[in-house]
């Protein structure tokens, strides 16, 4: 599904970011447009490329425009159709650096659970992993804190949000929007991931992101809210709509 989220609310006199949002299988892959080009934020899960190069035709985007493909973290649900979308638009794929080494222990592409049901789907996972042949990540090159995006035509900079895995990326626009990855869900109510790496690590980016101040947060999971809810973040059996009266 490809929705036109909105136009990035940038400063005056700063250049204006169209943002598309493109869900694949519960997983949103974003499109940043700028003047100079557009960047995808996350790929999806494998075998959904097709999804989400028509998701990227919708909104208007061709091959040629997609400068960069920015992977948020070594999950395969973020990365799984990377490959298959270079070898349509050409672009480079950037994530963390150690990510690709990381995606290669299928371990760590479902971290410890935090709830019952996360914990029975890790062990079903795991047992069936081995089976699938799972391709790691390979990227051509690497991001990190501060890192510009403006080269690849969108004006927003790499910032890091380790805990649901070590090498977690977001991108923070002059405009105040955050794209989080899956610092935290938004199925029903913004709360913690199903998944953790570092608990303390994660804790840590959240109290980096309040302090950021973002004017909108885009999760990787869920729906766009605004920063104010950072307020309040709920525990992970919260993503459960059961759970919330």
């Amino acid at each position: 599904m490809w929705h036109r989220d909105c136009f990035a609310g940038q400063p005056k006199g700063e250049r204006t970011m169209e943002i598309h949002r493109i869900e694949v299988r519960e997983t949103n892959c974003y499109l940043l447009r700028g003047e100079g080009g557009a960047v995808l934020v996350d790929s999806g899960p494998p075998r959904v490329a097709d999804r989400v190069i028509a998701g990227a035709q919708a909104a208007g985007v061709g091959p040629s425009d997609i400068r960069l493909i920015v992977i948020t973290h070594g999950h395969l649900d973020h990365y799984g159709s990377a490959a298959a979308v270079k070898g349509w638009c050409g672009a480079p794929i950037a994530a963390s650096p150690g990510e690709p080494e990381f995606t290669r222990d299928l371990r760590n592409t479902l971290p410890p659970a935090r709830t019952l049901r996360g914990s029975i789907v890790r062990a079903i996972y795991l047992w069936l992993a081995p089976l699938a042949h799972l391709a790691p990540l390979e990227t051509d090159l690497d991001l990190d804190e501060g890192d510009d995006l403006s080269n690849y035509g969108v004006d927003a900079q790499i910032i890091r949000l380790p805990g649901h895995a070590p090498g977690s990326l977001g991108i923070l626009t002059p405009g105040g929007e955050a794209f989080i990855g899956d610092l935290l869900v938004n199925y029903t109510v913004p709360s913690q991931p199903m998944y953790l790496f570092d608990e303390g690590a994660w804790e840590l980016s959240c109290q980096r992101l309040r302090a950021l101040e973002p004017r909108k947060v885009y999760v990787g999971h869920g729906e766009p809210f605004a920063g104010q809810e950072l307020a309040h973040i709920h525990p992970a059996r919260y993503q459960f709509r059961w759970w919330v009266w």
